[in-house]
């Protein structure tokens, strides 16, 4: 689990988050809506120590420091080293930790090996996604946090993808932030709304009366 505790953050004097405590329960799929710019992306990156905050971050009782290498966010612009071929940013990414045949078996599933040979200033921003999918599979982090992950992806992919999560989350605390209501239906468990500078979690009996398009108007509203 990923655990808030008493946790602020501010930009100057504007609040963003006031006093939160909030669990994202390991094992399971949560998922975190919310406008454009009201503070979700911030959140993911106080998780991954890229901002600064106030209260506690905690992944199951320990800070970041101990368990960093179980960790992998993937943002919605996938940054990676641009030229440089998919296999390499792969390789260099996961900290030569596998052999060119492993990432060519994890990454093939996404890419074909062509593409993962050129650069990735060539790819398409979908391509660029699926090769941090490729990443995932490689580490198989403890703890995953994906930004906006199905922007870019065609439906066959994004089909894959949910049945994916759901066999990932067996080992693994998932933590998700989008707007393709769609694909989020398939696999969130636990909804998390933010709104101005509260994040509500929201009730699994409201959960399982509405859909999460509904959910998100009434609560943002």
């Amino acid at each position: 689990m990923i655990e808030l505790v008493d946790f602020q953050k501010q930009y100057k004097n504007t609040a963003i988050y006031e006093p939160t405590n909030t669990v994202f329960p390991g094992n399971s799929i949560s998922f975190l809506m919310g406008k454009n710019g009201c503070g979700k992306t911030t959140l993911l990156k106080c998780i991954g120590m890229l901002e600064s905050y106030r209260g506690d971050i905690l992944f199951d009782k320990k800070p970041l420091s101990e368990v960093r290498d179980q960790c992998l966010i993937i943002w919605d612009d996938s940054p990676c080293y641009q030229n440089l071929s998919g296999m390499q940013n792969l390789d260099l990414l996961s900290e030569g930790k596998f052999s060119r045949k492993e990432i060519r078996q994890a990454a093939e599933h996404y890419l074909e090996y062509p593409v993962l040979n050129r650069k990735v200033k060539t790819y398409s921003y979908g391509q660029r996604k699926k090769l941090m999918l490729a990443l995932a599979d490689l580490l198989k982090p403890a703890y995953l946090i994906m930004d906006e992950i199905s922007n870019g992806l065609d439906v066959d992919m994004m089909d894959d993808l949910a049945e994916h999560l759901n066999e990932m989350k067996k080992n693994c605390t998932i933590i998700l932030t989008g707007h393709q209501f769609a694909f989020y239906e398939k696999v969130a468990e636990h909804i998390f709304v933010k709104r101005k500078t509260v994040m509500t979690e929201i009730s699994p009996e409201e959960r399982a009366a509405n859909s999460l398009e509904d959910i998100y108007h009434a609560q943002t509203a």
